[in-house]
């Protein structure tokens, strides 16, 4: 048989979804190889239904994906995984501990070289990973709260060392609304603000809506199109949500 009489004769063979089960079947002795390289060249949209599982696993295959990008993956993978063919719903499984075994191989390895860099260093890369677990655990209540609990020590010790950065200021806003502790987040963003950034009246705006305070939630959005020179698309669509247009 030739690689191609496979194709010609699909309907009476084993027909692999993924990539990984058609190298799995080849080596195997199933299939032959050009099943795999057919089964790798897919260039469906990701978020078009049914999904293309091969253009999800090679993005997958990417170990330094962003947090957006993770949370996506995540959603996609657990749809998957109530499919009732049984090979994808595996696959989807496999997919969400691969992700989340990136998260947890890069905490192992900050731990052991801790002592090999600066203190808060360390616990600012803990904290942000921690508070990305947490994103990527948002179905689960108990575990996001477990890990948005550690974030927040993480920060809270850089907190008794120095002030922290606008980009760990976020992170720790953020742990805070998503624990729904408004107050605590109000308090620690007026100790830290350095000056009157966009990126402050931001999160005043946001900590204000959710508690329930509108009409201040209102006017700081006031003051966001009076100080940015440009929002963007999205800036643009959080303040007219906050403000009901």
């Amino acid at each position: 048989m030739d690689d191609y009489d496979y194709f010609r004769a699909k309907k009476n063979r084993f027909q692999p979804k993924t990539p990984i089960a058609a190298l799995k079947a080849y080596k195997a002795g199933f299939l032959p190889i050009s099943v795999f390289t057919y089964k790798s060249g897919s260039t469906k949209p990701l978020d078009e239904k049914p999904y293309d599982i091969e253009g999800i696993e090679r993005l997958l295959s990417r170990e330094n994906l962003g947090l957006e990008t993770n949370i996506v993956l995540i959603e996609i993978f657990e749809d998957l995984i109530f499919s009732e063919d049984q090979e994808i719903a595996l696959f989807a499984a496999e997919s969400i501990n691969i992700i989340e075994n990136r998260y947890n191989s890069k905490i192992e390895k900050l731990k052991l070289n801790s002592e090999k860099i600066e203190s808060t260093k360390v616990s600012s890369k803990l904290g942000r990973l921690f508070f990305e677990l947490a994103m990527l655990n948002n179905e689960r209540d108990s575990i996001k709260k477990f890990f948005l609990r550690e974030s927040y020590q993480y920060f809270s010790d850089i907190r008794k060392s120095r002030k922290l950065s606008p980009e760990e200021l976020n992170t720790l806003i953020r742990i805070l609304i998503e624990l729904k502790l408004y107050k605590n987040a109000e308090d620690i963003l007026e100790k830290e603000k350095s000056e009157l950034s966009v990126e402050y009246l931001f999160q005043r705006a946001e900590l204000l809506f959710r508690m329930g305070q509108y009409a201040e939630s209102r006017n700081t959005c006031y003051q966001i199109q009076n100080l940015a020179d440009i929002l963007t698309d999205k800036q643009q669509m959080i303040i007219d949500y906050w403000l009901g247009i």
